[in-house]
């Protein structure tokens, strides 16, 4: 400034009462130029060898996406607004009061911004990097921190430009903190799910995710601070609410993909007028079946030791014998047990075929099972595979599957009726 000053008062056209202030403008002019330089010196230096330093040592991923969102420019300008700390005294003095309270609130905003534009391009790499990770989700707690940023920022620029301390404003604002919370509800609500989300590991991108009061059903592709984008298996895409993921419960299939096994829990509702004593003529034909010999033997020989041993009469009622639902029923299990698809030899995995209680619709009989497979189409071919099986050995025990009447098969009753009653 001083420098400038004597310069100044060598211009013989400019009066000796305006030495001072041109001194002060020209000063300011030079001090704008200087930061211009070294934020132009610094940019082009660690966009240069900062990254290739990065380059060199194979971090070509953190120096791409700092690319990507300027960082080494933020670097560059946070670097000049270091400078323009310490340079302020020297080329900004006070003996014009109105030039030094502008150039004050300039510098002040310049260093405000600058650090405020650092701090957003370094989150914005993170997200870059991280953001669609499925393992580091962090878009969320990105965004939060982005809104901080936004508030303590525009709280720093309030505060400099009505010469205000931040706590003085921090007071005046307390008074519409109801407004800003009913502004930002859904920022807020959403923040706190999304640490809860991210911490106790409840979802991450690529998850297969079932919401119903949602209407989701699919792969999550996106997570935000608010919402999580949910792509639908017919290709639809759905917005999900993040709060919502805590508050109402939802259902996340990627333990079936880590245990590489998915569960059929499946009935055959059966006719229970068809349900009887397993007689010799259907006991012999049933031994021919490979799976069931060894059991129907084991069966057989226990049911007439026990007989025997209680004095039991032929009278089917009298003592134990085979049904044909149960004889069904474990030929079922060891037919599942049999299939390599079948997961059957795992403590983990259960395997079962069980009755459930009778409805109206019959007696289901429950298969209940894990395949070695997530592949949701091979997983359906094999399930229908045993079912095909299943439904089509149901005759052989002298079983049929329960079935409502149907308009056909009533117009076929009340002709049988009608061919009866003529003949009598």
């Amino acid at each position: 400034m001083n420098f400038i000053l004597s310069y100044v008062q060598k211009i013989p056209f400019v009066p000796d009462h305006w030495n001072v202030p041109v001194a002060q403008l020209l000063s300011a002019v030079v001090f704008v130029l200087i930061l211009y330089g070294i934020a132009r010196f610094f940019s082009w230096f660690f966009n240069r060898y900062v990254s290739g330093l990065l380059l060199r040592f194979k971090i070509d991923r953190w120096a791409k996406a700092m690319q990507t969102h300027r960082f080494f420019t933020a670097s560059g300008v946070v670097a000049a607004a270091i400078v323009a700390m310490h340079l302020y005294p020297v080329f900004i003095t006070k003996n014009v009061d109105w030039l030094a309270t502008i150039m004050g609130k300039l510098t002040g905003l310049f260093i405000i911004l600058s650090f405020a534009w650092l701090i957003n391009a370094g989150l914005n790499t993170l997200n870059h990097l991280y953001g669609r990770n499925p393992n580091i989700p962090i878009k969320g707690l990105v965004q939060a921190l982005k809104i901080i940023i936004f508030l303590l920022t525009s709280l720093f620029i309030i505060s400099l430009v009505l010469g205000r301390r931040p706590m003085y404003i921090i007071t005046g604002l307390s008074a519409l903190a109801a407004v800003f919370s009913l502004i930002f509800k859904d920022p807020i609500l959403g923040f706190a799910a999304s640490i809860q989300l991210t911490t106790n590991k409840l979802i991450k991108i690529g998850d297969w995710i079932t919401v119903d009061s949602a209407g989701a059903d699919g792969n999550i592709v996106d997570i935000s601070l608010t919402s999580v984008r949910v792509q639908n298996f017919d290709m639809t895409i759905v917005s999900v609410p993040t709060y919502d993921l805590i508050s109402k419960p939802f259902k996340n299939w990627s333990g079936m993909y880590e245990a590489k096994a998915r569960r059929i829990q499946r009935s055959i509702c059966l006719d229970v007028d068809t349900v009887k004593f397993v007689d010799k003529p259907m006991l012999e034909r049933l031994k021919k079946i490979q799976l069931l010999t060894d059991y129907l033997n084991n069966k057989e020989a226990e049911i007439k030791a026990f007989n025997a041993e209680h004095n039991v009469k032929e009278n089917f009622l009298n003592g134990r014998h085979l049904t044909n639902i149960g004889t069904f029923r474990q030929y079922a299990q060891l037919y599942l047990q049999s299939r390599s698809y079948v997961v059957s030899n795992d403590p983990n995995f259960t395997l079962m075929v069980r009755q459930l209680p009778q409805s109206a619709n019959g007696l289901p009989l429950e298969v209940y099972c894990f395949l070695n497979t997530t592949v949701w189409t091979d997983y359906e071919a094999l399930q229908s595979d045993i079912f095909d099986h299943l439904f089509s050995v149901l005759p052989e025990f002298g079983l049929s599957a329960y079935q409502q009447p149907s308009g056909r098969s009533i117009v076929q009753s009340v002709k049988e009726f009608g061919s009866a009653s003529i003949k009598q």
